[in-house]
């Protein structure tokens, strides 16, 4: 009896200290997960913000070498993929000297778009260029106003001096990431469709030519380099000249190439949009000048013009004598015409000739119209003597425009 109450006793002990250790570790249990729940929350920052940095690696291997470059008719892809130009052909340009020469558009909003090629290598393999770039920078020596078009806010005429730009001059425009063509799709573009039907469009580095590019045993047919293209478009009033384009290669351990360089042309337009395709001027007393005024409205029928070229103008105008004649030789009739509206840029004229025949000389107008500018354009008339009792008169007047210096840059 008494030994089975002492071991009756001993498994009640061990008993409670097993319920009293699974409070124990229950109680730490949840003391941790407290914690892991709850003690993030309680973290306060004294400061939020965390200074960093780095070093740019450099060193170790050899580097990037860019084989060729070119400039030719876009747009020829399709985000990063190469479409092979189906709107204009693969590896074209406007015109047969060596480069790239492309037109504009001559259409007010339009775009001219072309796309930039190189042919990029790295001796440590292709692997390891983390990217080809091409920088494009405007015409030297070519000012201009602010993109965004607008009415010239500053005057200039052919008698005065010329006007100071605002950008241009050789300023950098932008910088962009050539994509990698297929080994197929470069083989094709660069060694049949521009080796083959336009010779002179790229440009080389040292040692390097079609006959090294494109070997049967070279490294665009062992994979070892390959073209990279990208397209970029100009705006109808970018300034014609020859824009300067900058492309290098880059390497995983920071290493860039040799930078080769070369220049496409933007061709240079001149030209301009009205809106009206009459000028009456009423009735017409003797002796007295009757003016027509234009206005800053395009498409009202109003007189305006505006400049759709990628040169800045001077418009030129002539017009016959209305069947007005002549009187002694001189002219019955005689005419004036401005752009814009200073009261200095007013310039008489006679008529060219008789009704019904064709101009042999224009009158040059004042004010330069600026690139993108809209202006008004402002007539007159003067009869000096009724040639007979006619009661109406009509005639025909000639529009045409000439180039005029781009503004001066700033030293």
């Amino acid at each position: 009896m008494f030994a089975k109450l002492k071991k009756y006793n001993f498994s009640f002990v061990n008993n409670q200290k097993i319920k009293f250790m699974k409070k124990i570790i229950a109680t730490f249990l949840s003391l941790a997960l407290l914690t892991m729940i709850a003690g993030p929350s309680l973290t306060v920052a004294v400061s939020p913000n965390v200074n960093t940095g780095l070093t740019r690696g450099s060193g170790g291997g050899d580097i990037p070498v860019i084989k060729a470059k070119w400039e030719m008719k876009g747009p020829c892809l399709n985000g990063a993929d190469y479409i092979a130009c189906p709107s204009v052909g693969e590896g074209n340009d406007d015109e047969v000297s060596a480069g790239a020469q492309f037109d504009a558009p001559g259409v007010w909003g339009a775009n001219m778009n072309y796309t930039v090629c190189a042919i990029a290598t790295d001796p440590d393999g292709v692997a390891d260029l983390a990217g080809v770039y091409a920088d494009i920078y405007y015409p030297e020596g070519k000012a201009i106003h602010d993109r965004t078009p607008s009415t010239d806010v500053h005057r200039d005429t052919a008698r005065g001096t010329q006007d100071i730009g605002v950008e241009g001059c050789g300023e950098f425009i932008e910088e962009n990431t050539l994509h990698q063509l297929t080994k197929a799709e470069g083989y094709h573009l660069f060694c049949e469709e521009i080796r083959d039907n336009n010779y002179n469009l790229p440009v080389f580095s040292e040692y390097y030519d079609y006959d090294e590019i494109c070997a049967p045993d070279g490294e665009l047919m062992k994979e070892e380099a390959y073209v990279y293209c990208s397209d970029k478009d100009l705006i109808w009033e970018d300034p014609a000249g020859d824009y300067k384009v900058n492309v290098f290669a880059q390497d995983n351990a920071s290493n860039n190439s040799v930078t080769l360089t070369n220049y496409f042309e933007y061709m240079p337009f001149t030209g301009f949009e009205k809106d009206f395709s009459s000028v009456s001027y009423g009735q017409v007393m003797l002796n007295t000048h009757k003016k027509i005024s234009g206005d800053l409205t395009f498409g009202n029928g109003i007189p305006s013009i505006r400049n759709v070229g990628n040169t800045r103008l001077w418009m030129k105008v002539a017009q016959d004598d209305m069947g007005l004649g002549q009187s002694s030789g001189i002219w019955n009739v005689q005419y004036d015409g401005r752009v814009g509206n200073n009261e200095s840029d007013w310039t008489n004229y006679d008529p060219f000739g008789y009704k019904g025949t064709t101009p042999g000389s224009y009158t040059q107008l004042e004010d330069i119209v600026d690139l993108s500018e809209l202006e008004e354009m402002d007539f007159s008339i003067l009869v000096k003597k009724w040639p007979n009792v006619n009661t109406s008169y009509s005639g025909t007047m000639w529009l045409s425009a000439t180039s005029a210096p781009f503004r001066n840059c700033v030293d």
